[in-house]
């Protein structure tokens, strides 16, 4: 009697790619007289929560100024442009979601 030979295949999920870790800026003393950038992520509300926020920033916390942007989707990763420019603008960047 002949004995049948099974193969199991196991699929490693992890990405091949591993991102550089980087650690955690340093926070700021304070917003007063920052750029600060506000980055939609275009979900439902996420527009009225962030409009608020960027009123309170200007208004409570002094900032400088703020630079609004959107994602192009909620579902899909932020241009390069738009991440490009937020750094080189801006000394903080919120990027806010909303349902």
């Amino acid at each position: 009697m002949a004995t049948e030979t099974r193969t199991i295949q196991v699929l490693d999920p992890r990405p091949e790619d591993i991102p550089e870790e980087q650690g955690m800026s340093a926070g700021l003393p304070s917003l007063e007289g920052k750029i600060i950038g506000v980055l939609e992520n275009t979900k439902f509300h996420s527009d009225k929560f962030l409009q608020e926020l960027q009123n309170i920033l200007e208004q409570e916390y002094n900032a400088e100024k703020v630079i609004y942007a959107k994602k192009f989707s909620f579902s899909a990763p932020c241009s390069d442009e738009t991440i490009d420019s937020l750094i080189e603008e801006c000394d903080a960047v919120v990027h806010g979601i909303a349902d």
